[in-house]
Parts: C-alpha cells; sequence; structure tokens
C-alpha cells in the first residue's frame, strides 16, 4: 500500500532544463522549480544553474539548468532532461540585442555556458555558439531520458512536459516577444548563416524523445 509519506518521500529524478540558448528554457525551468517547491514546500530549493555539467551535483527531487552539452551526463542516474530548442537564428539576434540590454558580462558568460568557439563579433559569421551542434547532440543522447521540445509547442504540450517530468508543469501565459531593433546588413548576415539550420529545425517534429532514430534528420544540421 502506498502511504502519503511513502509518496512525499520516494526518490524522483533530477530534472535538467537544457537548450540552445533564448529558446524557451528560462520560462519552463522557472515552472518546472515552481512545481517543484510546491511539492517539496519543506525543502525548496533555490536557483541553481550547472555551466558544466560534469561537475553539477544533480541531486534527486531537484530541478536545475544548462546550456552545456550532454555528454557528461553519460553513466548518471535518476536524471530527466527536457531540451528546449528553436530559432537559431531569433536565438543569435536575441543574444545580439542582450548586449544593449544586459551587457558584455551576460555575453561572456552566455558565450562561455554554450562553449561558443569564437566572440560575440563572430556571432553572424558563422554559428559561434555551436547551437547546431548542441540539437544534435542533444537529439541524438540516449543514456539518460531526453525529451526535446520546441519553443513553439512548450504551451500545446504542456501535459506532456508534465508527464514527462512528474510536476504539475504549467507555463506562463506566452507573450510575443518584442521586436528587435537591428541593422538590416546583420538581418542579411543572420539569414545567411541561420536559416539552413532552421530549415532543418523545421523539419523536426515539435517534441520528440532523444534516440539514435533522431541522427538522420539532425544529420542535415550544418555543423
Amino acid at each position: 500500500m502506498i502511504t502519503l509519506a511513502s509518496f512525499l518521500l520516494a526518490p524522483r529524478p533530477c530534472i535538467v532544463v537544457a537548450s540552445n540558448g533564448r529558446s524557451g528554457s528560462t520560462l519552463t525551468y522557472a515552472a518546472l522549480r515552481k512545481a517543484r517547491n510546491r511539492r517539496f514546500w519543506w525543502k525548496k530549493q533555490g536557483f541553481p544553474f550547472d555551466a558544466r555539467l560534469k561537475d553539477a551535483p544533480l541531486e534527486p527531487g531537484t530541478v536545475t539548468k544548462t546550456h552545456d552539452f550532454p555528454d557528461a551526463l553519460r553513466g548518471r542516474d535518476n536524471v530527466k532532461v527536457v531540451f528546449c530548442f528553436g530559432s537559431a537564428r531569433d536565438s543569435a539576434l536575441s543574444v545580439y540585442s542582450a548586449m544593449e540590454r544586459y551587457g558584455p558580462d551576460w555575453i561572456a558568460d552566455h558565450f562561455y555556458h554554450l562553449h561558443a568557439k569564437g566572440g560575440f563579433d563572430d556571432l553572424f559569421r558563422y554559428d559561434v555558439l555551436r547551437q547546431a551542434e548542441q540539437v544534435r547532440a542533444w537529439a541524438t543522447f540516449e543514456d539518460v531520458p531526453v525529451l526535446c521540445v520546441h519553443y513553439d509547442a512548450i504551451w500545446r504540450r504542456q501535459k506532456d512536459i508534465a508527464e514527462f517530468t512528474g510536476l504539475n508543469f504549467t507555463p506562463p501565459e506566452r507573450k510575443e516577444r518584442a521586436p528587435k531593433q537591428i541593422p538590416q546588413d546583420l538581418l542579411r548576415a543572420a539569414s545567411e548563416v541561420y536559416d539552413p539550420i532552421d530549415a532543418v529545425l523545421a523539419e523536426l517534429p515539435e517534441m520528440f524523445l532523444s534516440s539514435k532514430e533522431m541522427a538522420g534528420a539532425v544529420s542535415k544540421l550544418p555543423v
């Protein structure tokens, strides 16, 4: 017989929210963390962010966020991942506008978190933040359960995310992102770099469990 005490104290996985950046991971993480703290009201958690998963405690029953690649999760137990992905072009444009909003220190941290191969000036020269590599890596990773969710599907697939995580996932009401004031020449450069990536992302299911079966689909990503 399952008692209330055994239900509340049963081991639960650490939920890791990952993403290619600026793709809904912050709101997903916040909603899952809120649901987790409602359940474990006597042991609320703060706002952990694990820049490098190899150094992360990933304690059962917690929710954390990362922009790291999945390799460090090999051999880890009792972990589930929600990987949020979305338009690489929109993400890059968001990072560009973040320089004015948040400053160079935020940019430096973001580039570090995403294992960038270059600097801010390279943002519209090539996929400096390795977004295509992120999607390819997470979409085929099988060592722990990974649910990949497109940004546009977060609200439609709320119940699926709740079922996967075991938490009452209730995202905030969706708000349209404010248009960004970016010079036309940079918009054209962004399209040249990121439109080929977005064309492949548009062909992926809006939600899927990571598996080697996705290798063919994500192999089309220009990395």
